[in-house]
């Protein structure tokens, strides 16, 4: 089976090309400071329709996890660990953690934000152990 590859819409386009040019944003309510992800119209937190697109400094810590003894997809070699990373910002993220030791992974580990090119369209973001 091949990798599934997303399909940026109108309110999450902004995202994917932030990950293709390497530098990250994520939606921030200009009312509250709510930072939102994913993509959303509406402020989760306030209900404010004033979304900006933000830098996010790349950092995190691993909020919950599970590794998968193996991948089904093609060209992707396991076992794969994939995370819930909750940004320095306060949002939260489901991404895959890049590591040579995936039985090492532990809650609240601190990561950082790396870039995987999947296509000439899209990026994915990951993240690897902080050092």
């Amino acid at each position: 089976m091949s990798r599934y590859l997303p399909e940026p819409t109108k309110i999450s386009k902004p995202f994917w090309d932030s990950c293709n040019a390497g530098a990250m944003q994520i939606q921030r309510c200009a009312d509250c400071g709510t930072y939102a992800f994913y993509p959303v119209f509406i402020c989760p937190e306030c209900a404010s329709r004033q979304l900006e697109w933000t830098p996010v400094s790349g950092r995190g810590s691993i909020h919950t996890y599970t590794v998968a003894a193996q991948s089904v997809f093609e060209g992707v070699e396991g076992p794969v660990v994939v995370a819930l990373v909750e940004l320095e910002e306060g949002a939260m993220m489901t991404t895959n953690i890049k590591t040579d030791d995936p039985y090492g992974v532990h809650i609240g580990m601190a990561v950082k934000l790396a870039y995987e090119p999947i296509s000439e369209d899209i990026t994915l973001p990951v993240f690897e152990v902080a050092s």
